[in-house]
């Protein structure tokens, strides 16, 4: 069973708090779950080649967790990409960045590669390059097409992500199965719907994990700690961590 690699390129939600990076992650350093604005600069920080991604995974169609995706893919165009690439996420997400990719970087998608789309909803499972990863619809912004959470399978090893959710039956059936779970959760004890918060909802979604399995929080503000609840800590912007 080989060791699951996580690369954290931001860990702050939509207003950058204390000046962090918006949220996301890549897993084996080949799946990037989501694309926030500074994606980009963040995998050109952290040493990761852009072409070296196989897949952008999106959870939902909030800026930022996706308007780092034309970057991306500029990147994949104009620097030699040959390999197949895919971008998952809910329905309507080929149109979206279509729509955005077109009006700022026109020829965007006259492209050299193999260049899928995989649009999934709740329950639809698909496997790219070796991961394999099945949608959880989660409770979110219910004005956009779907709002997803992932679990995932890579070399042996099981592992979730909510995406941005507020508490609900869908991220607890996740924990429940995963060694490691990436959960966002964007305030401390502030009650809001659509989110999940570090006082009441995270050490809920803690009890219905496995002994043993490893929860890391992201999308807070700088200098939060959840050193008071076992296997859970917020994960850095730019770091890296080997489980």
């Amino acid at each position: 069973m080989s060791a699951l690699d996580l690369a954290f390129i931001g860990t702050g939600n939509a207003f950058a708090p204390g000046g962090l990076c918006w949220n996301g992650f890549v897993v084996g350093g080949r799946f990037l779950f989501e694309a926030p604005p500074q994606a980009l600069q963040s995998l050109n920080r952290m040493g990761i080649d852009p072409n070296g991604l196989d897949a952008v995974i999106l959870s939902h169609h909030h800026g930022d967790h996706f308007l780092g995706l034309p970057f991306i893919l500029l990147h994949w165009k104009y620097y030699g990409r040959s390999r197949p690439a895919a971008v998952v996420g809910p329905p309507g997400t080929r149109e979206l960045a279509a729509a955005i990719g077109r009006s700022v970087y026109p020829g965007l998608f006259d492209i050299a590669y193999d260049l899928r789309w995989i649009e999934l909803s709740g329950g639809q499972a698909v496997e790219v390059e070796g991961v394999r990863l099945t949608a959880q619809v989660v409770e979110h912004d219910a004005r956009l097409s779907l709002n997803l959470g992932y679990t995932g399978e890579l070399g042996g090893r099981t592992f979730a992500y909510t995406g941005d959710t507020g508490f609900c039956d869908a991220i607890v059936q996740m924990a429940q199965g995963a060694e490691v779970l990436i959960a966002e959760c964007s305030s401390v004890d502030e009650k809001i719907p659509i989110h999940l918060n570090l006082t009441e909802d995270i050490p809920r979604l803690r009890e219905s994990m496995l002994p043993g399995a490893r929860l890391i929080l992201t999308h807070l503000g700088a200098g939060v700690s959840a050193a008071h609840l076992r296997d859970t800590f917020v994960a850095r912007d730019l770091e890296r961590y080997r489980l």
